[in-house]
């Protein structure tokens, strides 16, 4: 009798496991991931639908479907992404950059993707643009706020080699080329796929704007990060969500 109503424990807790695990409105009993989304084109944008598309959103909605779960996407600025997993309203965000600040209340998966960053610059031809670090010399260089461009660079901008303006906001990117164009900052660092894409989309606006060969750094994986209130507060693991999320992703490699 006594196993019976072990084994019949068991199952109630799994059955209970499996409907909070939708990681998103466990309330509503389905099978929903809240996940707070940034806009970080082609990666992730809204079409003028209002709908949000991108590689990144389409490689999420194929590992939690295969995981069992429907994602809901949250379009949020940056900033409100992360005050949200902080709050644990949702659970998940988008790929982010990992660092120390962050781990305090988030767990992060294997990398989904990466971003491959170099500098622009104005003008049509990559005359003039940078060798090493020190060819940039007394620049204003407009960075995306909270992003980590490697240790070379933080170590040449604490010696006061160049001078950094963050951006912020739903589209930080797109703000720093127009500081560049409009002559308020001498260069820009992005990811070079985000950088062309804008180059696209915004034509002709940016069309005097070029990428200077060369990678700032090392590819910088960006990792899917579980919220580590929002699991607590429904007395579920990060740690077996994340495993089962990055084996899914394996089935799904980054770019």
């Amino acid at each position: 009798m006594r196993n019976g109503i072990t084994r019949l424990g068991g199952l109630l807790l799994a059955a209970a496991l499996a409907v909070c695990l939708a990681a998103g409105d466990a309330r509503a009993g389905g099978s929903v991931c809240e996940v707070a989304a940034y806009l970080l084109p082609p990666s992730s944008y809204q079409d003028e639908n209002g709908v949000l598309r991108g590689e990144t959103v389409d490689s999420f909605t194929r590992v939690l479907t295969a995981m069992g779960y429907t994602p809901r996407f949250k379009v949020l600025p940056f900033r409100r992404c992360l005050d949200a997993m902080r709050e644990g309203t949702v659970a998940m965000m988008l790929p982010c950059v990992v660092n120390v600040e962050r781990q305090a209340f988030m767990r992060f998966s294997d990398p989904v993707e990466y971003m491959h960053t170099v500098l622009w610059k104005k003008g049509r031809d990559t005359a003039g643009c940078w060798k090493n670090l020190d060819d940039l010399a007394g620049l204003r260089i407009g960075v995306l706020g909270g992003y980590y461009y490697g240790p070379k660079w933080q170590e040449a901008l604490a010696t006061g080699t160049f001078r950094v303006e963050n951006s912020i906001g739903r589209t930080p990117t797109r703000s720093n080329f127009r500081k560049l164009q409009e002559g308020r900052v001498d260069m820009v660092a992005t990811d070079l796929r985000l950088g062309l894409y804008l180059q696209k989309q915004d034509a002709p606006l940016f069309d005097d704007l070029v990428a200077c060969p060369g990678q700032i750094g090392d590819s910088t994986p960006l990792c899917a990060p579980v919220s580590l209130k929002y699991f607590k507060d429904h007395g579920l693991s990060p740690e077996e969500f994340l495993g089962r999320f990055n084996a899914q992703l394996r089935k799904h490699p980054a770019p």
